[in-house]
């Protein structure tokens, strides 16, 4: 089993905070000038992605004296996240988790949301706060979780047969339609399922 760990740039940080993650992975991808923050903090980098526009001669000297792989893909159409889980894809990664994405423009944090719908694959993004994970008919969630630990769900458009188990408020066969109303709802149990017969959900499960 591949586990990929995508390292973002949003802004600097200390990322040993992740270092259950970081050594639980088996391959590192830093996407663009993400890769200055991992060599503060001395993490290994295997894949440098991105458009390189954030960064710098010394960065891509030091990713060619370290056998980092750099990998350049100028498409505007994409931002540096989708790029790299993209990439992580076609590694035949199992199993994609994604920290260093807290902060920055509201815009750019939505865009990362976004992107969590355009792979299928087991995709898990760390905030400081949070643990998001995207939802589709092809990849329902079973999540262990704390009793009494707030979560909340979200539909991304319409949403059809959506089932919830384990929260203080159950959902069985549910349409839903993007709103507010799958805001705070709390675990009962020591595992919450979330599954959808069609549509797109968004979960965000406090830390």
């Amino acid at each position: 089993m591949t586990r990929v760990l995508i390292i973002g740039n949003a802004r600097p940080e200390n990322l040993t905070k992740w270092s259950m993650i970081l050594e639980q992975s088996d391959l590192i991808i830093a996407c663009d000038g993400a890769l200055g923050n991992c060599i503060k903090n001395q993490i290994v980098v295997d894949y440098l992605i991105g458009d390189m526009d954030s960064v710098d001669q010394a960065m891509l000297d030091y990713a060619r004296l370290n056998n980092i792989e750099i990998v350049k893909i100028p498409d505007q159409q994409n931002n540096d996240l989708s790029k790299a889980i993209q990439f992580a894809r076609n590694l035949s990664a199992q199993s994609i988790d994604i920290i260093g994405i807290d902060g920055g423009r509201p815009e750019h944090q939505f865009a990362n949301y976004m992107s969590l719908f355009e792979h299928s694959e087991n995709i898990r993004m760390h905030l400081d706060d949070s643990i998001v994970i995207a939802i589709n008919k092809n990849q329902p969630l079973h999540h262990s979780i704390e009793i009494g630990t707030s979560f909340s769900v979200f539909s991304i458009g319409e949403s059809k047969a959506v089932n919830l188990a384990g929260g203080k408020w159950r959902l069985n066969s549910v349409d839903l339609d993007s709103s507010s109303t799958g805001l705070h709802n709390i675990a009962v149990k020591t595992e919450i399922t979330l599954s959808c017969a069609s549509g797109k959900l968004l979960i965000f499960i406090d830390r």
